[in-house]
């Protein structure tokens, strides 16, 4: 009797480590009253703006509608996971204990909305019914965790004098297998990102921070889980993971709520600057005005050819500041000095392609006559604005 049940606790324990530290935490609170501090105080706040951001999200409209709906249902997700956690802190739970454990199968959820999410935007494939494929995991988990439930609705104990039903909870809550499934997710996530032909790359700052911030939160939770093993490991160490989710969700708030043009498309630098530009003393016609002399620079004085083009030296041939100059080139082009001027570099480029006396020249040469100071420089911004090499190019439209 007494190996079979050194045998249970066994494979428990090999199932999820953390399990028996969360159950002995929970246990040494029972006694404490329930009460907030400034930390759980700031995470419940964090929760709530999530929860605002998530209706924000689910009911702007434009181009992305559903890909906005699926960021605002992990936001949401995010929300319920620090809520929850927040109610373990402040020992809440106790009071309210039919809302234990219900995070479990949404950090497995964040997985899945999020790849859906990047996949949406990178390919702008729409959900499917096959896409149900990707929630298996996570409904398993809630049927799972459903004996728990249970027993936190009826406020009674049993599952834990059940071993067969402890073993599925566990199993449920593994760490693991939490972990194995948010990567797995991730790299999706990352491939589809990095297979996606982005031409219009201002969409990238916009990935970058959303990768990122997420890239953080998979990570913060590696970590937990490998510190939790150890015997230094302090329990309010678990903040971090709701200090991950946090920067998300604020990072999503501020680049999306505050400046909402990034949901629909916009780029994200050029909206920045824009703000920055908000206050210029530069007039509508003014901006029209000086739209239509770079222009003529570019189109017919071809300012573009001299390799030490500059902004300073632009602003001086258009007889204005660098700083109206800046403004005009993002507002009206959507473009950085620099992707403004290589776009003109490039038509060049392409236009030599077609001459017959430029047939017998290295590429790099005409490179050179358009403008580009090396190689590298050149072949990245052929790249970015034709999507495909100069080779490439040439050889499927050149004489």
């Amino acid at each position: 009797m007494i190996n079979q049940k050194t045998n249970i606790l066994t494979i428990i324990l090999l199932v999820i480590p953390c399990t028996l530290h969360a159950l002995a935490q929970s246990e040494s609170q029972l006694n404490l009253a329930p009460s907030f501090d400034t930390w759980t105080s700031l995470f419940l706040f964090v929760a709530l703006q999530g929860l605002f951001v998530f209706i924000a999200l689910f009911n702007l409209k434009g181009a992305q509608v559903q890909a906005n709906r699926i960021l605002a249902f992990l936001l949401l997700t995010f929300s319920i996971v620090i809520f929850s956690y927040v109610l373990y802190w402040t020992r809440y739970n106790q009071v309210f204990p039919y809302l234990n454990a219900w995070y479990h199968p949404l950090i497995f959820l964040s997985g899945t909305l999020f790849y859906l999410y990047i996949r949406n935007i990178t390919t702008g494939k729409k959900l499917n019914r096959r896409d149900w494929f990707h929630f298996i995991i996570p409904l398993l988990i809630i049927l799972g965790l459903t004996p728990l439930f249970i027993d936190n609705y009826l406020g009674e104990r049993w599952l834990l004098t059940n071993k067969t039903l402890y073993l599925i909870f566990a199993i449920a809550i593994n760490a693991y297998l939490k972990l194995t499934y948010l990567g797995v997710y991730l790299f999706l996530s990352y491939r589809h990102y990095y297979r996606a032909n982005l031409r219009e790359s201002y969409l990238k700052p916009w990935f970058n921070y959303l990768l990122w911030s997420y890239t953080g939160y998979y990570f913060t939770i590696v970590l937990y889980y490998a510190l939790v093993n150890f015997s230094f490991f302090n329990v309010e160490w678990d903040y971090m993971i709701s200090f991950a989710m946090s920067f998300f969700i604020f990072c999503v708030s501020f680049l999306g709520y505050i400046y909402p043009q990034v949901l629909a498309g916009k780029p994200l630098s050029n909206i920045l600057l824009r703000h920055k530009y908000k206050n210029s003393g530069l007039t509508k016609r003014g901006e029209e005005e000086l739209k239509n002399t770079l222009l003529k620079l570019m189109q017919e004085d071809q300012l573009f050819l001299h390799n030490d083009l500059s902004l300073d030296r632009l602003a001086l041939e258009a007889n204005t500041t660098r700083h109206n100059v800046s403004l005009v080139i993002n507002k009206y082009f959507e473009k950085n000095f620099f992707d403004f001027i290589n776009q003109f570099r490039i038509e060049f480029v392409k236009e030599l392609f077609l001459r017959t006396e430029c047939q017998g020249e290295h590429i790099i040469q005409l490179a050179y006559r358009a403008g580009f100071n090396n190689k590298v420089s050149f072949n990245k911004a052929f790249k970015k604005f034709t999507g495909q090499t100069p080779l490439s190019y040439k050889s499927e439209n050149a004489l």
